[in-house]
Order: structure tokens, then C-alpha cells, then sequence
């Protein structure tokens, strides 16, 4: 393998599962010029974060990787070279794999049952992934805002009782004939799920051994100008590990609804202004929208209905370089009217025989 399946190279470059290779890259070079040893980095964390691009930077060892990571992450807790016993195997031989669940491998790689049913049990090995929708003003300006959602924590305020079926040691010993001979494995106890003990609460059993469904609600600050498809995590907010102290952690992806009013071209801002044909030839004033407030612009004499109309500041920030608001710009939208009176339309008349004169 050209990964080490025991490192999660996606945390070590803070992004999400589903990153695209474009996110992955820009998260590399940050992570790289941020630990870089000729920047006053550290080098063990500079090769940590090559090493972790150099595989899910790249679209095959990243796919393979991905694969192992589906189980390996999942607290079987062995690898290659860990000490893997084939030596039982001898065609229909026992087969011996001491503490290794089995059973759960092979449901994870290939969905194999081997005579004990289907996994039914809910496996919390996962962080949590929503997704939240803002308006292109709260983009621009930055929101707070709160969520609920659903997760699994370990159970408060039950009672329990030894598990009559593996006697408290949360395994139970199972064999079964598969395509590589007679197996004997050591097992999660389906029951207790591990635990070695019964939940109960409110006189009902817990289907997820110690485990329940509780519902949160959680403040998120999300800063003005971030990127669409964006994740903000919030470590320990997951789901806990079954069987395991750990919890996992939150993402929320943002998503900016497009705005029938607004539009972002780079770092400057766009928006589209009805005026008149006389203000155009003429010059004028309009008030227009803008996220932070309403505003009244000049319209210049002479203005083309192709000509856009500058705002300076009233753009976006960036700090590309130097910390800096870009402009806005108006985009004319001549309002032709659809009636005119007797003596509108006598004037109009004049000005188009002038204009032939």
C-alpha cells in the first residue's frame, strides 16, 4: 500500500471526505506554507501534510484509500503487518482470529452474512454532516444562526442488568462456514452491542446498546464571505463511538441562495438599476439596494444604456494582498413606459422630427 491506513489524512488537512481535489490542493498549500521548515515550521508536520496529499491528492490512491478508511477507522483496530494470524487456515480447518470481529469486516467490505443476520444495530463510528442554506445578504454580511439536529450520545439515567447472552463480556464466540472454510471468530454481542449490559429507560430496551438518540441545538457564527460549499466543523459535536469514549465531530456545509437582486463577479458587486430614458440623457438620481443599507447614486448625463455606473467600496472585502473593499456596479435597466398622454406623446413626436432635422 502507498498510505498508512492508520492516519486520517483528511483531518490532517482539516477537509471533508467529499472535498473536491481543487479544495484539497488549496488546504495543501496552506498547510504546507503554514508548516514549511524555511518559514519557522515544523518538519514533522510538513511531511505529514505531504504525505497526505501525495494520497488523497491523488484520484486513484485516494479512491483505494478511501475504501480501507470505510472499515479501518471503524475500530477494528488491526492492520497489515499487525499480526494478522492466517496460520489456522487449512482448507475446511478452524480458523481462529482471536479478538478480530469478522463477522464485521466482512459485512463492511462485501456485505457477507455469515449465518448470524444482518447487521441491525446502528454503528456511530461517523461525524455528522448538515447543511445550511443563508441568502446572499447574510453572505454578504455574516450571520448567526441556530440549528437542531439529532444525535447519538452515550444513555444518562438508565438502568441496567448483565446481558444473559454473553454474560457481560460483550462478545460471544461464533462459528461459520464461508467460502475460505470454517471460521471461528470472537464477535460483538448483538444484544448489548459490546456493553456487557442491558439499558433500559422508561421501562424500554435501547436498541443501540448504550447509545440513544438526543436532539441539539447549536449557535453557529458564520462570517461574511464565505465560500459556497464551504464546511464549518465543531469538534465533539458528533456522533460517540459505540463502544469507545471518543465522540466525533460536526460539519455544516454552507450554501448561498443566488439573489434575484445581487451578484458577485470576483470581489466586486453587481446589481441591475431600473431608470428612466431622460435620466440616462439627462442625468439623475435613483435609490437603490444595497446588503447594509438603501442609498440614492447620480445617474451621469449622457449615460449609455451599455455603460455601468461605479460605486467605489461598496464591494466585498479581500486580502489577497493588501486588505481591500472592491466597488459595486450599476447596471442600467431603461424603464420604456407602456402609455403616454396626448401631449407626452406630441413631445416625443418633436424630439424624434428634431433628432431627423
Amino acid at each position: 500500500m502507498d498510505f498508512d491506513p492508520n492516519k486520517d489524512y483528511y483531518k490532517i488537512l482539516w477537509v471533508s471526505e467529499d472535498a473536491s481535489p481543487e479544495e484539497i490542493k488549496k488546504a495543501f498549500k496552506k498547510a504546507a506554507v503554514k508548516h514549511h521548515p524555511d518559514k519557522w515550521g515544523s518538519k514533522e508536520e510538513f511531511q505529514k501534510v505531504n504525505e497526505a496529499y501525495q494520497v488523497i491528492g491523488d484520484t486513484a490512491k485516494k479512491q483505494q484509500y478511501d475504501s480501507f478508511k470505510q472499515w479501518w477507522f471503524s475500530g477494528f483496530g488491526w492492520g497489515w503487518g499487525s499480526g494478522f494470524d492466517f496460520g489456522g487456515f487449512n482448507g475446511g480447518s478452524g480458523f481462529d482470529f482471536g479478538s478480530v470481529d469478522f463477522g464485521d469486516l466482512m459485512w463492511w467490505i462485501f456485505g457477507w452474512d455469515f449465518g448470524w443476520g444482518w447487521r441491525s444495530r446502528v454503528r456511530r463510528w461517523e461525524d455528522i454532516k448538515d447543511t445550511i442554506v443563508i441568502s446572499f445578504e447574510e453572505w454578504f454580511l455574516g450571520v448567526e444562526k441556530k440549528i437542531a439536529y439529532h444525535r447519538y450520545m452515550q444513555v444518562k439515567w438508565a438502568e441496567s442488568k448483565q446481558c444473559d447472552i454473553c454474560k457481560g463480556h460483550g462478545k460471544v464466540t461464533k462459528q461459520a462456514r464461508t467460502p475460505f472454510g470454517v471460521m471461528q471468530t470472537q464477535a460483538v454481542c448483538d444484544k448489548c452491542g459490546g456493553s456487557g449490559n442491558i439499558y433500559t429507560k422508561n421501562w424500554k430496551e435501547l436498541d443501540n446498546g448504550w447509545l440513544e438518540e438526543v436532539k441539539e441545538t447549536i449557535d453557529i457564527k458564520i462570517p461574511a464571505w464565505i465560500k459556497d460549499w464551504a464546511y464549518i466543523k465543531f469538534t465533539g459535536k458528533g456522533h460517540a463511538g459505540f463502544g469507545t469514549t471518543e465522540t466525533w465531530d460536526l460539519y455544516i456545509q454552507i450554501r448561498i441562495n443566488p439573489s434575484k437582486v445581487f451578484e458577485r463577479k470576483w470581489d466586486n458587486l453587481y446589481s441591475k438599476i431600473d431608470v428612466s430614458i431622460f435620466d440616462l440623457v439627462l442625468g439623475g438620481e435613483a435609490q437603490i439596494s444595497h446588503p447594509e443599507w438603501k442609498m440614492k447614486v447620480k445617474i451621469p448625463k449622457w449615460t449609455q444604456i451599455w455603460d455601468m455606473v461605479k460605486i467605489s467600496g461598496k464591494g466585498f472585502w479581500t486580502g489577497w494582498i493588501f486588505w481591500k473593499k472592491w466597488d459595486m456596479y450599476l447596471i442600467p435597466h431603461v424603464s420604456i413606459p407602456k402609455k403616454l398622454s396626448k401631449a407626452e406623446e406630441k413631445l416625443w413626436e418633436e424630439l424624434r422630427k428634431g433628432k431627423k432635422n
